[in-house]
């Protein structure tokens, strides 16, 4: 048996202990620890950076490179707490707080107020990139940065991860998740929040084209995810798009909940809305469904798989 790196690693260098989703790689392992002190490698937990950026310069596109945050405290990308641009290609960035869950990460990837040119806390445009147990956790008030992810991937997976934004709550340009991305995958994830309250349609996802220059939501599967609203505003939305062509192909909501805040004081009209009728793909509802609205969707293109095909079809039925 061949152990290296402060016994994180056996077997020849497989990470042990795999239930906390690390991915098994012939790439490089880097490990990043925000209450680190001095210059690191990062090459180890002794020496792990401090900052999720230093990671970022240090990986090498296709790969396969993995990134691991400890979770004892918030993780900023940098000391100037600006955004991180992931261009790279095929890597693996995983919270290491134990356990899988939709909300509540150890893990908590920040971003206080910038003043740089931020759109979020992460913008991918890379291909085959993962994000596997964390938190995003945006508070930005300046004014570009209007998402706590903006994705723009190619075959993005996000597993596991919450995604949070307490700030633009009055701001219809705003959302939680931008999805730009091609043949996106989210697993397990909880975008949005019950807590801060918003006061327009600003969605949990946005779907506008190509908000990212040339990116377009195409393909994209959300599998088993948690949508979360509070709103004082009935035109509110979970996830909403304004264009006919935001939508290309198709984009599965497969098992997802949509829960507006009892506490909130208003219904929103629908659950999944786009503000004219899709024409360059369909969006299918399957399973699942909404609670504290109005309707799951009336936008045509739209479809759902569950018991009834009406506007209001998905809705949740109160129990006698």
């Amino acid at each position: 048996m061949t152990t290296v790196s402060d016994g994180l690693f056996q077997y020849g260098g497989v990470p042990a202990g795999m239930g906390s989703g690390i991915p098994t790689t012939f790439g490089t392992y880097f490990f990043v620890d925000p209450d680190t002190t001095g210059a690191q490698t990062g090459d180890s937990m002794k020496n792990a950076f401090k900052y999720a950026g230093q990671a970022n310069t240090k990986i090498t596109t296709n790969k396969h490179d993995v990134v691991m945050f400890n979770a004892n405290s918030a993780v900023n990308t940098a000391s100037s707490n600006d955004e991180m641009t992931l261009t790279k290609n095929r890597t693996h960035w995983v919270g290491l707080g134990g356990g899988s869950r939709y909300f509540g990460q150890r893990t908590r990837w920040t971003m206080g107020v910038t003043t740089g040119s931020a759109i979020a806390i992460v913008q991918n445009t890379g291909v085959g990139n993962t994000f596997t147990n964390i938190k995003f956790d945006s508070g930005d008030t300046l004014s570009t940065s209007l998402y706590a992810f903006a994705d723009g991937g190619e075959y993005t997976q996000m597993t596991n991860c919450e995604i949070v934004k307490s700030t633009d709550l009055d701001q219809t340009t705003s959302g939680v998740l931008l999805c730009n991305a091609d043949s996106g995958y989210y697993k397990n994830c909880m975008i949005g929040s019950l807590v801060h309250q918003v006061s327009v349609n600003r969605p949990c996802v946005k779907f506008n084209r190509t908000t990212i220059s040339g990116k377009v939501a195409r393909d994209v599967v959300f599998e088993d995810c948690l949508f979360f609203l509070n709103t004082t505003a009935t035109a509110a939305n979970m996830l909403h798009g304004t264009g006919a062509t935001d939508i290309e192909r198709v984009l599965l909501l497969k098992n997802c909940s949509f829960i507006n805040a009892i506490l909130g004081t208003a219904d929103p009209d629908e659950a999944v809305s786009f503000d004219s009728a899709l024409t360059q793909g369909y969006c299918l509802i399957q399973g699942g469904g909404e609670v504290g609205c109005t309707a799951l969707s009336t936008t045509v293109g739209v479809f759902t798989l569950n018991v009834t095909a009406t506007a209001a079809g998905g809705s949740a039925i109160q129990c006698t």
